[in-house]
């Protein structure tokens, strides 16, 4: 995953910019039943559709989606839809599907259901936005070729065993099944779907704990839990859900603060010192897993402009603990792995000296590289953050006679420059993870569409293969740690800041997320 019209009356608007000190629970929903509990969520931005992640809706599809598969607040698999995900050889796994779990409208859900659903949403003709998440699987390639027409209509790699199990292929050993399982993209569709996936879109009949009541895309959705649901309940969840859409997060935020709202997930950066102040310890919570890494990169192309002496200088001026404390509040926390603390593979120094503010040994460095050039930093100008970093950095660079120079561009043209191999310097770039596993964090450096870095390691990528067939997470984090060694000693990539997410929240709410990622319908509700 690399790099919103609020409907509020206007009275509600104003009282909430002036009671900065009224929080509470909203209580129980209209025309519900006394001890029924609620909660309202923001959601940022226009509900253009549902299913699928990456998108506004996509708390939403959580609610009302059961995955095979779970991923617990410390970021462990449990399992939800499936009885069992095993494998011997992590190549083929075998998946049991749960008993008695059936779709919001009574239809069993059974092993052909999943066999179906992954041959529809992994072929390229349906034009599903979750079809990218099926590309591990053998058979992808013939059913999304990159020229020409699919030649075939079914993975070759999914095979139903019997009305309960079915079995998945994967095209080299991958240890992260059970984890890819859990994710959106795999959520079970009804045959009634397929016919017309974009209503279904509008109104997805879900597996999950909550049913979609009302959906007007433009002001909210209701959910509603389902009294007939079987699987995984998460603790303390409210009776009904509504999510309010707000397009400005200052407006969402005011709500929150006045008890008009209920949940706020992932504040700015530029409201967690107001929100300190205006709900205190109760109503602001710090997801303590982080699922979220800022780097600066330095695609390799520009390896003969900027040696290696200049990227480890650049990296030691950088000071990660002032720019998290000091411009940033403590929003972000200083990076000193590739990996954020939410995956098992994390170390605090995996940097070592090159993540450690030392000018006098950056100003050693570029005098030994004899470099007296400049360094374009390059950031999207729609980012204040970046900005803000950029500037930083440039301002440390001057202490030592060094010349970074912040370059300012709109995220468009950013966008095309990286793809099309033409930076010029270093760029400063996020990533997060769709699943808290090493692979999302040093696999996707060695795959050039991820960061178009121009980068191979022969002797890293095999260590990348041999950790995804380790049969224990132990060995798997070894090599995980030994490739990601490789990575940081070639400075392509240089670890910058942890993102914090923030929940803002009335006292009634307790947030809960999975291994980092804050989701909404998982919000522990105390009074009704």
């Amino acid at each position: 995953m690399n790099r919103t019209s609020s409907r509020i009356a206007a009275g509600i608007v104003a009282a909430a910019a002036t009671a900065t000190l009224l929080t509470g629970c909203l209580g129980q929903p209209a025309g519900g039943s006394e001890g029924s509990t609620s909660l309202v969520a923001v959601n940022n931005g226009e509900i253009g559709r549902i299913t699928g992640a990456q998108n506004p809706g996509s708390q939403i599809a959580m609610a009302l989606c059961e995955p095979l598969t779970g991923i617990e607040e410390d970021g462990t698999v449990f399992m939800r839809g499936a009885e069992s995900v095993e494998s011997e050889d992590q190549i083929t796994w075998t998946v049991t599907v749960a008993d008695g779990h059936t779709f919001s409208d009574g239809t069993e859900i059974t092993a052909q259901t999943y066999v179906d659903t992954f041959n529809f949403v992994g072929a390229g003709a349906n034009a599903m936005p979750s079809n990218y998440a099926y590309g591990p699987i053998k058979g992808y390639d013939e059913l999304n070729p990159s020229e020409g027409e699919a030649t075939a209509t079914e993975f070759s790699g999914i095979t139903l065993v019997d009305e309960s199990t079915f079995t998945i292929e994967m095209k080299s050993p991958n240890n992260d099944v059970p984890y890819i399982l859990s994710q959106l993209a795999f959520c079970p569709m009804p045959e009634s779907a397929f016919a017309d996936p974009i209503a279904y879109d509008k109104k997805p009949i879900g597996n999950g704990v909550y049913t979609l009541e009302k959906l007007d895309p433009q002001v909210e959705a209701v959910l509603k839990k389902d009294p007939d649901y079987q699987g995984w309940v998460p603790d303390g969840a409210a009776d009904e859900i509504t999510f309010r859409v707000y397009t400005d997060t200052n407006t969402a935020y005011q709500d929150v603060v006045a008890g008009n709202a209920d949940v706020l997930r992932s504040l700015p950066p530029g409201l967690i010192a107001q929100g300190r102040n205006a709900l205190g310890e109760e109503g602001l919570t710090a997801i303590d897993r982080n699922t979220l890494e800022t780097y600066f990169t330095w695609p390799t192309y520009l390896d003969a402009t900027f040696p290696i002496e200049v990227r480890q200088a650049f990296s030691m001026i950088v000071d990660r603990e002032s720019i998290s404390a000091d411009l940033f509040k403590d929003a972000t926390v200083p990076a000193p792995s590739l990996m954020p603390n939410s995956v098992s593979g994390f170390r605090d120094e995996a940097c070592g000296q090159y993540c450690t503010f030392d000018p006098d040994a950056a100003k050693a460095l570029i005098e030994q590289s004899g470099f007296t050039g400049t360094i374009p930093l390059n950031y999207s100008s729609e980012n204040t953050t970046d900005a803000a970093t950029a500037l930083a950095v440039s301002n440390s660079a001057k202490e030592i006679g060094l010349t970074v120079e912040p370059k300012p561009v709109p995220a468009a043209a950013l966008s095309e420059t990286i793809n099309s191999y033409a930076l010029d310097g270093p760029v400063i770039q996020l990533w997060g993870s769709s699943f808290p596993a090493a692979s999302e964090w040093i696999a996707s450096v060695y795959v050039d569409a991820n960061y178009r870095l121009q980068y191979t390691d022969p002797e890293g990528q095999a260590l990348v293969a041999e950790a995804l067939a380790a049969s224990t997470q132990e060995d798997a984090d070894a090599l995980w740690q030994q490739a990601e060694d490789r990575i940081l000693a070639d400075q392509v990539i240089q670890p910058l800041y942890q993102q914090v997410m923030y929940i803002a929240h009335t006292t009634c709410m307790t947030p809960h997320a999975a291994g980092g990622d804050m989701q909404i319908y998982r919000t522990e509700v105390a009074c009704s």
